[in-house]
């Protein structure tokens, strides 16, 4: 494994942490500025402050339990400032006694500036 793609994984491994800890700042620390989100579902959030606010949004409901993204592959692109990540996704509500729970796919795309790894652009979709 490449010290780009251990790179990226850690990236990852922060954001999912960020999300279980309720942590809006963290979770988007991890993107760019003008990143682009592709809700499985959903609308496409455009930039940093609006997937925030949608972060935000979900940590205030208290059924919802948090997402977990797994890659399944990570391909970093020559030059190595550009990679994309591939993987499986899962999203978890509480709702009465039971658990409530979504899953997908995802696409990331990645750029890599002076101070490491952001996510450009995701693409969740249901399923």
């Amino acid at each position: 494994m490449t010290d780009h793609v251990s790179a990226i994984r850690a990236r990852r491994a922060e954001s999912n942490q960020a999300i279980a800890q309720r942590d809006a700042d963290r979770v988007v620390a991890v993107m760019l500025d003008d990143v682009s989100v592709s809700v499985a579902g959903g609308p496409v959030l455009t930039g940093r402050a609006a997937n925030r606010a949608a972060f935000a949004e979900q940590f205030a409901d208290r059924a919802f339990r948090g997402y977990v993204r797994e890659a399944d592959e990570i391909v970093v692109h020559d030059p190595p400032t550009e990679a994309t990540e591939r993987g499986r996704w899962t999203g978890r509500w509480q709702v009465g006694i039971r658990t409530e729970t979504m899953r997908g796919s995802y696409l990331a795309r990645w750029r890599r500036d002076a101070l490491g790894w952001f996510i450009v652009s995701e693409v969740f979709v249901p399923g």
